[in-house]
């Protein structure tokens, strides 16, 4: 078996400190080119690969070199032209004072890059207070939500704020697996005191998906005393987990009444909005142009993970890149084509009534009311068009999810929304989201 490279090295090391759908986009395909005696020069596909690596991970391969043992090795990144654009110095970007204060926070999860909206705006709000220190009485905050929601990014952008407030503070961020097996080292190897010594220092902790420690009796043990410690000298405590605590089975009572002590917020599903937000921010970050029907179409397609939702923003980039075309709504299905068969589902016409009332206030029940009041007749005759538009009804088949109205009133109401449209630019964007979104 041939050895591997220096960059190989480096490989299986960062793979553990990114996603794993960042790791299959951004560095499956880079290979080692040639080495020398302070420096590793490693290829990838394009020259946007190149930016995008050097920017949005150099601290995590930087780590990634330092365990591999080459931190002093510089890395230069090249595009399949052969020229060398960017560097990224290990023993420069992860000073030794840096790591040990940010202990595993990622650069790119902050406050700035945070989007926010109605499904996490009470979680970010309480997130931003224990940043600054403005809310003792929210100890422990306890974030919960479903996987991909942006929990690792709120805890994380706590921990970053906190460092930008008080530089002094020693923040450790920490996921449930990494906690265990600190405890089950320091115990196998008969320095508990250390790693106690270590948890209990902290003037902040994050632990990412508390739910991991349940059941594993010398870790729960030790987070109970470390929760102890921490509390009793006024220290902040952060945990995530994917459901509140009274949920989290097999959970002790001393635990779940200490989880419960402060402030639990939930992190919930984004609305189409939002997520169109996300994706242009995503987007912008990577110097990318997004057209209002290609966020219209990645929104409506992902309907729960945010980190599904930037994933697939991710390989559209990609896609465009290689084909050396200008990201659009046809290149977009074509770079989607094979997972989104895997996941398609038209909207029945129940959910597209629930998601138009919804928006403007109503309820299914006022557009199938009898009434004559402008603001309902006019959201009526909006979901008279996005139902022909979206999943190609009958006019008569239309009327007749309307309390059997005639086939008359639906084909008005879809000619004079269409004349609308013409004439609203901000209508027109409107029903572009609604049709993308239910299709």
């Amino acid at each position: 078996m041939d050895k591997p490279s220096s960059w190989e090295k480096i490989l299986h090391h960062l793979k553990t400190r990114i996603d794993e759908r960042d790791f299959e986009n951004w560095f499956r395909d880079s290979k080692q080119r040639a080495e020398t005696a302070d420096g590793i020069v490693v290829q990838v596909k394009t020259p946007l690969f190149v930016d995008y690596i050097s920017q949005s991970f150099a601290e995590a391969i930087a780590e990634a070199a330092a365990h591999a043992g080459l931190s002093d090795r510089e890395i230069r990144f090249a595009g399949a032209d052969g020229n060398v654009s960017t560097t990224v110095a290990p023993n420069k970007v992860v000073a030794a004072e840096v790591r040990k204060k940010t202990s595993g926070l990622n650069s790119a999860y902050t406050f700035e890059q945070f989007v926010t909206g109605e499904s996490n705006r009470l979680a970010h709000a309480a997130a931003l207070r224990v940043a600054d220190q403005n809310a003792r009485q929210y100890n422990p905050l306890f974030v919960c939500g479903t996987t991909g929601l942006g929990k690792t990014h709120l805890m994380q952008a706590i921990g970053h704020r906190r460092l930008s407030r008080r530089p002094g503070d020693k923040v450790i961020y920490l996921t449930s697996e990494t906690f265990v097996n600190e405890v089950v080292q320091g115990v196998r190897f008969n320095r508990m005191d250390t790693v106690r010594g270590r948890f209990r220092a902290a003037d902040i902790l994050l632990l990412d998906d508390v739910q991991f420690v349940v059941g594993k009796e010398a870790s729960e043990n030790e987070l109970f005393h470390t929760f102890n410690a921490l509390y009793d000298v006024g220290n902040q405590i952060v945990f995530s987990s994917d459901v509140p605590p009274r949920e989290i089975p097999g959970l002790t009572d001393r635990l779940k009444s200490r989880f419960e002590g402060g402030l639990i917020v939930d992190v919930q599903t984004p609305d189409f909005e939002t997520k169109v937000a996300i994706l242009r921010s995503k987007a912008e970050l990577q110097h990318a142009v997004l057209e209002d029907d290609v966020a219209f179409f990645l929104a409506g397609k992902i309907k729960s993970s945010v980190r599904e939702l930037e994933g697939y923003l991710n390989r559209v980039i990609v896609f465009s890149s290689l084909r050396g075309e200008p990201i659009s709504l046809d290149l977009a299905r074509e770079a989607l084509k094979d997972v989104l068969r895997l996941q398609e589902h038209a909207a029945s016409p129940a959910e597209i009534l629930r998601g138009i009332a919804h928006h403007y206030g109503l309820k299914p029940a006022d557009l199938k009311a009898r009434t004559k009041r402008a603001p309902v007749v006019f959201a009526r005759q909006v979901a008279m068009y996005v139902l022909k538009e979206s999943a190609n009804l009958s006019f008569p088949e239309i009327g007749r999810l309307f309390g059997d109205k005639h086939h008359t009133t639906a084909l008005h109401a879809v000619r004079k929304i269409a004349a609308k449209r013409e004439e609203e630019p901000e209508l027109d964007r409107l029903l572009q989201s609604f049709i993308a979104q239910y299709r």
